[in-house]
């Protein structure tokens, strides 16, 4: 089911769609903006996917036992450098 509805560019929006419709890459500002939306969908779909992952990981390190203290990045640095 197709629907029209109107959007609003700002200037800038609207000479980057004029630009590109006028090089031939795109018949329209319908295809201009489905594009868009395209790359909108695949960065959402990316995201969620990054979070999903993300989340599994901090899973995994909460079930693998209970936390123990870790060197501070001065210790680390001061024991790197008396070792070189």
């Amino acid at each position: 089911m197709s629907r029209n509805q109107a959007i609003s560019l700002d200037d800038k929006q609207q000479q980057l769609v004029d630009r590109l419709v006028e090089t031939g890459r795109y018949d329209g500002a319908s295809d201009v903006v489905a594009m868009g939306l395209k790359l909108v969908e695949e960065r959402e779909r990316n995201a969620q996917a990054f979070t999903q992952d993300l989340e599994a990981e901090v899973e995994i390190g909460l079930s693998s036992g209970p936390a123990i203290a870790m060197e501070s990045a001065e210790e680390l640095i001061s024991e790197f450098r008396k070792n070189r």
